[in-house]
């Protein structure tokens, strides 16, 4: 079954080219955890075990998956770990095709939304976000097919890891039209 949810849908969100920008129930629903929270050695050995399309969004999270043997399809990064910058260079060495795109903290561009859908389809890019890719996750999940796995993140934690179907598809969905409900 197709999800109602296309990407002329998705594009529409960004009416006139302006960015989704995060709002205070934004940032709530972004909080919660969703499922279980794995370690780095947990998230390699389940990753492992799947043949999902696989999206990391962070440096954390991409260096430890190409560190566990695991080339992610779509690898999202920023230079950045807590705000300081980091050694990237796994990530540089793992992609032959590393796209590069603006995007600033607290937004969603449609710039960024372009990039990513285009990445999805390429199978193999790295993008390297130049501001902040923290948001990427929620659009992963909105625009990716069903089945793919979406791993990020959480500072101080481990790595939340999502298979993408209709019920989380319409959970990020709600995220971003809160987001473009917060407008200028």
């Amino acid at each position: 079954m197709k999800s109602k949810y296309t990407e002329n849908y998705l594009e529409s969100l960004f009416e006139n080219g302006k960015p989704l920008r995060i709002t205070l129930k934004s940032i709530k629903s972004l909080s919660a955890t969703h499922g279980k929270i794995y370690s780095g050695e947990e998230f390699i050995k389940l990753i492992s075990s799947k043949d999902n399309y696989l999206i990391t969004v962070g440096d954390m999270v991409t260096i430890t998956a190409i560190n566990g043997g695991i080339k992610p399809n779509l690898a999202i990064f920023d230079t950045k770990t807590r705000r300081k910058h980091i050694n990237y260079s796994v990530i540089t060495q793992a992609y032959n095709s590393i796209e590069t795109v603006k995007n600033k903290k607290g937004e969603i561009t449609l710039a960024l939304y372009i990039t990513l859908l285009s990445g999805i389809k390429k199978n193999g890019t790295a993008v390297r976000v130049i501001g902040e890719e923290d948001l990427a996750a929620p659009l992963c999940i909105a625009i990716s097919k069903k089945g793919t796995l979406i791993a990020w993140g959480v500072p101080g934690k481990g790595i939340n890891i999502i298979q993408v179907n209709e019920r989380t598809k319409r959970h990020a969905i709600n995220i971003l039209n809160e987001m473009k409900s917060n407008g200028y």
